[in-house]
């Protein structure tokens, strides 16, 4: 319990961050990736396996944004594997997925409605926090 409520905690701060900076603070991913190191030495709820298997989520996505030239945010990228390491792989992958189906809601609905164009950037972490919290459901 105590791991979902700080993970809660980091990912309220990190969309907070992104919203209003369009960047997310080193210190607090590098924090979180602690915390959630410390959480894991504590609690062990999952496996070392499932752990490393988690951030991997994480490290394709910055891997990803490597090679489209930070299409995908690092920070994003980051926060996903640090999300893989209080998850573990298979709840990183359903909130990866939860988040993804929320922003593509709302970019087909800037894109039809708004009528914004394909480069226009929206902050991935609030569906992040948004995909937890009906994880959490």
């Amino acid at each position: 319990m105590v791991q979902k409520v700080m993970l809660l905690g980091i990912l309220g701060l990190a969309a907070w961050q992104d919203v209003k900076n369009r960047k997310v603070s080193v210190r607090l991913l590098g924090g979180a990736a602690i915390a959630g190191l410390l959480c894991f030495g504590c609690f062990r709820q999952i496996t070392a396996a499932d752990m490393l298997l988690g951030s991997a989520i994480g490290a394709v996505l910055l891997l990803l944004g490597f090679v489209t030239g930070e299409k995908i945010g690092y920070g994003d990228g980051v926060l996903v594997l640090v999300c893989g390491i209080f998850l573990g792989f298979a709840e990183n992958l359903q909130l990866l997925c939860a988040a993804l189906v929320l922003v593509e809601a709302v970019g087909l609905f800037l894109i039809i409605v708004k009528r914004k164009g394909r480069r226009h950037r929206i902050p991935f972490i609030p569906f992040l926090l948004a995909g937890y919290l009906l994880l959490l459901i």
